[in-house]
């Protein structure tokens, strides 16, 4: 059962509770705007949020920022926004007032049809590609390679996650593979490239990079393998240690930012001001561990990715 939770957090299945962004749409909803957009900042300090809640929570309070009347900080947070998620965009059915500010920082942000393709750090035999697409251009994407020049090409699909894509190359080749990426529009057309040496020579050489490394010859059982392969398990080891402390550490917190919300609740209930402060302080000192406890679950979850990935 542990473990199950455990691979749910990781594989980004459940999202962690961000109470402050809870509260901060009721008060939204009951046009309370100047109090949402405190919440708000407190939301963006909770270090577990997902990066579909620091969206979230952007958009929300430029929606609060423009309501009061602030449209400068409105604009910077759309900035924030779309800085984040180049293709994020508010509800359609926003005021024209919202959608016309967002519209204006996005023009002063992005060129008309700007696209771009990052390559990505990944692991021998991957290639990851980050998909800046703000006007939304862009419906799919193939790698196309082959391995040396004259070859025909093949085509291999992307798996998406999140604006970016993720190829696998073929394995147990020796030579240098020669590849690049092509994104196309809705009606299969190219629209933007990355990578594609021009000549013979750029294939021929080393210069290709190779993503793929060289087959193990047959029958070699080199001790360095083995120990390879001991510091891989110890390595995934330590990275479920690290996840379950991080759900651990992010379920403490959240009980605490609960605790604190009803500590603030009793404080406003109390008849006296002694029972009132002791009220506030315990509120303050829970949400001081509750974030404290957020740090913590964020940095496992961190280091404990980063144990998976290595």
């Amino acid at each position: 059962m542990w473990l199950a939770v455990v691979m749910t957090v990781f594989l980004g299945q459940a999202a962690p509770a961000n109470p402050y962004l809870e509260q901060a749409w009721g008060k939204y909803e009951s046009l309370h705007f100047a109090e949402a957009v405190e919440l708000l900042r407190l939301a963006e300090q909770v270090p577990t949020s997902t990066r579909a809640q620091r969206i979230e929570v952007l958009e929300l309070r430029a929606r609060c920022e423009l309501a009061e009347g602030r449209r400068a900080e409105a604009e910077e947070s759309y900035t924030r926004m779309l800085t984040l998620e180049p293709r994020a965009e508010p509800p359609g059915d926003l005021s024209p007032k919202i959608l016309e500010a967002f519209q204006a920082v996005k023009r002063g942000l992005f060129p008309a049809d700007y696209l771009a393709l990052k390559r990505l750090p990944a692991t021998e035999g991957l290639v990851r590609v980050e998909v800046v697409d703000p006007w939304h251009r862009v419906s799919g994407a193939v790698l196309r390679w082959r391995d040396g020049f004259g070859e025909a090409w093949r085509e291999a699909q992307a798996t998406a996650d999140e604006g970016r894509w993720l190829f696998e190359l073929p394995r147990d080749r020796r030579v240098p593979v020669e590849w690049y990426v092509e994104a196309r529009d809705a009606e299969g057309k190219e629209v933007a490239r990355l990578g594609a040496p021009a000549s013979e020579a750029e294939v021929s050489r080393a210069a290709t990079e190779p993503l793929l490394a060289p087959a193990s010859r047959p029958g070699d059982t080199s001790r360095a393998s083995t120990e390879v392969a001991a510091s891989s398990r110890l390595r995934s080891t330590l990275g479920w240690v690290a996840m379950g402390a991080a759900v651990a550490a992010g379920v403490g917190g959240a009980v605490l930012q609960v605790r604190s919300h009803e500590s603030r609740e009793a404080a406003g209930r109390a008849e006296w001001a002694r029972d009132a402060r002791r009220h506030s302080d315990r509120a303050r000192s829970q949400a001081g561990w509750a974030t404290g406890l957020f740090a913590v679950g964020g940095a496992a979850a961190l280091g404990g990715g980063v144990l998976f990935a290595w």
